[in-house]
């Protein structure tokens, strides 16, 4: 069972409620435990060491027999020892509301990542957002937990040793107190304020780990050695390194000396309060075991308050502050429809019409459609060609569902596309991006991937009619080969071949719509031409849509649709649209010498 986190609103101690949630029965013993532990070096300690000490001394005077001192040194021992267990106790309980917490915090925020509406993966502000609680939210909230916990701690500790100051010499606990308000308050400002630094060195991370990538990642590994670029990528990802650790070391310092300042005020108080301790030891009216037990405790207490204090509460803003970014998160707009299985028999595909759709991005200002209208019939191959940024990719992104938010009208076979499950969607369309997705899993498997939605084939079949099996013959596993290096055995394939495989996964889907996004973009322009030639002989009697800004595939289809500024521009054949001598005219005889 995973915990639920859409619409819910968590506030301070957001943290507590999640991990007890996640972990009922830990959490109290946990902090049981802490409390337990908190209470044992203190004040326990304080009076196991005085009695300890007060008989030592006794017996040393000969007020009592040696045989006294038993008692009091294994009352010692096991407050020692038992502080000890449950030190690992808690350990062990801790690393139980861990697991805990990957088993059923993950897999909900992995859900609201895959659920987010797609505007939210292109748009700078939220991605910032949801990398910060995508990328480990298990060691956040485990960590805000654990701050708690250790804050839970202090304050134990702190209660005990005043309580035990309040019994020998009252006004001393009140100094203490006094000095200690100001440092809490200073150790939740800090952590506020480092957590702030962190967010707006953000920008900067994601930067660093990108050219960290090219840097040292095996993609770029030729290009390195080829071109030489690695001392000047270098002075920039220090650049970018630096400029976010000066954010984060201004505030840390600036921070740093103000906590650590008033912890040696508090040491020099706890020095303070052993020397006036002294005068009631001299006087008879406080024992040397007590005046021992009182001082370490002391000692011990102004160690917790002014080094793990001020960095328990630091922990705590900051999970404070990653809780807020966690309700941000969730608040997102979301798409359910994008977990959707495709439904497994696709509706028979009649048309695709576009009434007057105007579409402009969230985070741009102009329209990248505006005006756009065509319609497109069964069992035909289209071309829609034209400039880069002319708008033909988001003619792909709205047919698929990841933008809903245009002007106009989507008609698929008649009807709004709106109206349809988004299981309906994804069953009538199979693309194959310009970006297609490598998978460093088997070959056979990279190709079953487009099955998800009903094969219309065996892998095996789509592999021999995309020209894998040539390939495959070439593996030291034949198909069932891992691409890539990452698995044992991984092996490597050609930037033309990881094409191959990206068309033989729209082979075996049932899709009745087949899109070719540019996904031939970086091959030359021949090698182009013949994939495309391949794919519409294997497309035979069905609907294909080729999407190109290169024209050497477009005389294969039965139409091409030019679009210009958002909207077809221009209609027909190859032959009528040369013959016009307008737009596509122009854009064939500047590319004509690529294909010669």
């Amino acid at each position: 069972m995973t915990l639920t986190l859409s619409g819910r609103r968590f506030r301070k101690a957001g943290v507590l409620r999640l991990a007890r949630r996640a972990s009922p029965i830990m959490v109290p013993l946990h902090a049981a435990l802490s409390v337990i532990h908190a209470i044992m070096p203190t004040a326990a300690m304080a009076l196991a060491t005085a009695n300890f000490v007060d008989t030592a001394g006794a017996i040393l005077r000969g007020g009592r027999p040696k045989g006294d001192i038993y008692a009091p040194l294994a009352v010692l021992l096991l407050v020692l020892g038992v502080f000890w267990t449950i030190g690992c106790v808690t350990q062990l309980v801790g690393a139980r509301i861990k697991l805990d917490l990957q088993k059923k915090l993950k897999p909900p925020v992995v859900r609201t990542h895959s659920a987010l509406d797609y505007s939210h993966i292109e748009n700078a502000e939220s991605w910032e957002l949801i990398s910060r609680v995508s990328r480990d939210p298990v060691k956040s909230m485990m960590d805000g937990f654990t701050a708690y916990m250790q804050f839970a701690q202090i304050v134990v500790c702190v209660a005990s040793v005043l309580i035990l100051l309040l019994t020998q010499a009252w006004w001393e606990s009140l100094i203490i107190v006094a000095f200690s308000v100001p440092m809490f308050w200073l150790s939740m400002r800090a952590g506020k304020k480092n957590y702030q630094a962190g967010r707006d060195a953000e920008k900067f991370n994601r930067r660093t780990e990108y050219l960290a990538e090219v840097l040292t990642g095996r993609d770029a590994a030729d290009e390195r050695a080829l071109f030489g670029y690695g001392e000047d990528l270098n002075r920039r990802w220090e650049g970018q390194y630096e400029a976010a650790r000066a954010l984060k070391l201004k505030v840390s310092l600036k921070m740093f000396m103000i906590t650590k300042g008033s912890s040696l005020i508090l040491a020099a108080i706890a020095l303070l309060v052993a020397l006036t301790l002294i005068a009631p030891v001299v006087s008879g009216s406080m024992s040397a075991g007590m005046f021992m037990g009182v001082v370490g405790a002391v000692f011990g207490m102004i160690q917790q308050l002014g080094w793990q204090m001020s960095r328990s509460l630091e922990g705590i803003s900051h999970a404070g502050e990653f809780i807020k970014d966690l309700e941000a998160f969730c608040g997102l707009s979301g798409d359910e429809g994008s977990l959707c299985v495709p439904d497994s028999h696709a509706a028979v595909f009649e048309s695709l019409e576009f009434r007057d759709v105007r579409f402009a991005y969230p985070s741009g200002g102009h329209s990248v459609l505006d005006g756009l209208s065509f319609k497109i019939d069964a069992g035909r191959h289209y071309a829609f060609v034209g400039k880069n940024g002319a708008g033909k990719t988001t003619i792909t992104k709205l047919l698929t569902g990841l933008y809903s938010g245009y002007e106009g009208e989507i008609l698929l076979n008649g009807r709004d596309i709106r109206e349809y499950s988004a299981g309906e969607i994804k069953a009538v369309f199979s693309v194959v991006y310009q970006d297609f997705a490598k998978y460093y899993i088997p070959l056979s498997d990279n190709i079953a991937v487009g099955g998800a939605r009903g094969e219309d084939m065996s892998v095996s079949e789509a592999a021999g009619l995309s020209g894998l099996d040539r390939v495959a013959a070439g593996l030291k596993d034949g198909i069932t080969t891992p691409l890539g290096k990452i698995l044992e055995n991984g092996q490597d394939i050609s930037g033309g071949e990881w094409q191959r495989v990206a068309l033989a996964r729209s082979l075996i889907s049932r899709a009745p719509v087949k899109i070719l996004d540019e996904p031939t973009a970086a091959l030359d322009p021949i090698g182009e031409s013949r994939v495309y030639e391949e794919f519409e002989k294997l497309m035979e009697g069905k609907t294909t849509i080729f999407i190109s800004h290169r024209l050497g595939s477009t005389k294969l289809a039965d139409e091409i649709l030019v679009v210009d500024g958002g909207r077809v521009a221009e209609r027909g054949a190859h032959a009528g649209l040369m013959a016009a001598g307008g737009l596509y005219a122009e854009m064939f005889e500047a590319q004509r010498g690529w294909y010669a």
